[in-house]
């Protein structure tokens, strides 16, 4: 099982050994945490007498691997196998997780895959003060829903102003009714709600009353 390492202290015969061991254990660089020296190496008199180890304590404190170190402990206790991969950007911090099963990642309509996305941010958020948006990925998922929401947004805009009705889309994912909302905010004639569903929450799509 995969343990949660977001600081470790850790003594060795010198400091840098002391700290390239900690860095190992956390699997992180030194520009990503937080390195305190505790104790510094002495040989003790004549190399026999008072000798002390170096002592360090060493802390995450990069937003994108403390992000990885939470996804990669989520998956194991949901005995959920997948590996986690790292990708930062300006904008936002991308974790790309690679499953033999994706399906059990993803989950039905991208549910495990939100739940797990939206209890990294959460953890994450409690130890940094960044908040760049941090977005879990399956195998190209993300990419393929937003195809996918893109097609659907124009196939419904269409219905509607033929039609004069409403139209509504299936139940979907907080992230992707946001995405939606966003496109049809576009729309000048169009409006967009969401409202409870059976299977979850679903968009509205309707044209305004003159």
């Amino acid at each position: 099982m995969n343990q949660l390492y977001l600081h470790v202290e850790v003594a060795a015969k010198s400091l840098d050994v002391a700290v390239e061991q900690a860095l190992v254990q956390l699997n992180c660089t030194r520009a990503e945490a937080d390195i305190d020296v505790l104790q510094l190496y002495s040989s003790g008199l004549f190399g026999l007498f008072g000798r002390r180890l170096a002592r360090v304590h060493v802390t995450i404190h990069d937003r994108g691997i403390l992000a990885r170190q939470f996804a990669r402990r989520l998956l194991s206790l949901s005995g959920l196998e997948a590996t986690v991969d790292l990708v930062s950007a300006s904008t936002q911090t991308e974790l790309h997780l690679s499953a033999h099963d994706t399906s059990l990642v993803i989950g039905r309509h991208g549910q495990t895959l939100e739940a797990l996305q939206s209890l990294v941010g959460t953890m994450t958020d409690r130890l940094t003060t960044d908040r760049t948006p941090i977005i879990l990925d399956v195998d190209g998922y993300r990419g393929r829903r937003r195809n996918f929401l893109n097609r659907l947004a124009q196939r419904l805009s269409q219905k509607v102003r033929q039609s004069g009705k409403p139209a509504s889309t299936p139940p979907l994912v907080l992230s992707e009714r946001r995405i939606l909302h966003e496109l049809f905010k576009q729309e000048s004639d169009l409006q967009s709600h969401s409202k409870n569903h059976e299977g979850g929450r679903k968009i509205i799509i309707l044209q305004p009353r003159g």
